[in-house]
């Protein structure tokens, strides 16, 4: 197989494989309660990690920082987090979890594992994958 065959079948994967995600984690989200958009803030919402702002969490979800205030939102409503002054610069806002919010982030990342299409790939495997996805997201831009 050509090098452009293999990019082009690589793609082809990875773009199959965000589909079945997609599809996969639509009924956990649902008995969550979650759509995608709150469930991804959610899952970036990682309580061993400093506070994130309200800008890094929409850098990190690649989208508008009005669309994280509006998910900041929708969370607080349902009591799963709380904007919070940066504990270094009192200006800038955070997004923090409660520990109703930790509690339904846990059950997401167990839904996540569960319906995951790497759940049937062994410790090593996923390692290996986790290992190789990170060099292709890391290489040149």
């Amino acid at each position: 197989m050509a090098v452009d065959e293999i990019a082009a079948s690589l793609l082809h994967q990875v773009t199959t494989i965000a589909g079945q995600v997609t599809g996969r984690m639509q009924e956990g989200l649902e008995r969550l309660d979650l759509t995608g958009p709150t469930a991804n803030l959610l899952w970036v919402l990682n309580p061993e990690d400093d506070p994130q702002s309200l800008r890094r969490l929409a850098t990190l979800l690649h989208c508008d920082p009005s669309n994280i205030s509006l998910l900041s939102a929708q969370l607080e409503e349902r009591g799963l987090a709380e904007r919070h002054p940066h504990p270094r610069d009192r200006r800038v806002r955070t997004l923090v979890l409660t520990p109703e919010g930790r509690k339904v982030r846990e059950r997401l990342l167990t839904v996540v594992a569960q319906r995951s299409p790497f759940a049937d790939l062994d410790g090593e495997e996923q390692r290996l994958l986790q290992s190789l996805l990170a060099k292709a997201l890391n290489g040149p831009q």
